[in-house]
């Protein structure tokens, strides 16, 4: 399964930090890729990510950036392989900022999904 995280309608996000929690008895990460959204326009990001069983850790941060990315689109995805059957839910929370440092007011939506064997 491979979960995208996306972002809409936001303006100039210059670094977000994610968490994206989950069911380690349902699911392993196999892999977590960057998404191509904090590059917009050009700009140079970092992509780090850590993941242990039931969670994921990302940051992504534009370097030297007086812009930021504005609009929608992909922050990154996140392969899952199925361990065993069953409801799951992905929760995810973090922060963003824009230029500058200032906070930005992010809203996250858990997704809810059943892993089939």
């Amino acid at each position: 399964y491979t979960v995208p995280i996306s972002v809409a309608n936001v303006s100039r996000l210059s670094m977000v930090s994610l968490t994206l929690v989950y069911d380690p008895n349902r699911l392993r990460v196999r892999a977590v890729n960057e998404g191509s959204f904090m590059r917009s326009g050009g700009a140079n990001a970092s992509f780090t990510q850590q993941s242990a069983p039931g969670r994921v850790d990302i940051t992504i941060t534009r370097s030297a950036d007086a812009t930021g990315a504005t609009g929608t689109g992909l922050l990154g995805a996140v392969l899952f392989e199925a361990l065993s059957p069953g409801p799951v839910t992905l929760s995810i929370s973090g922060t963003g900022t824009g230029p500058g440092g200032a906070p930005m007011g992010l809203q996250f939506r858990p997704a809810s999904m059943t892993v089939q064997p």
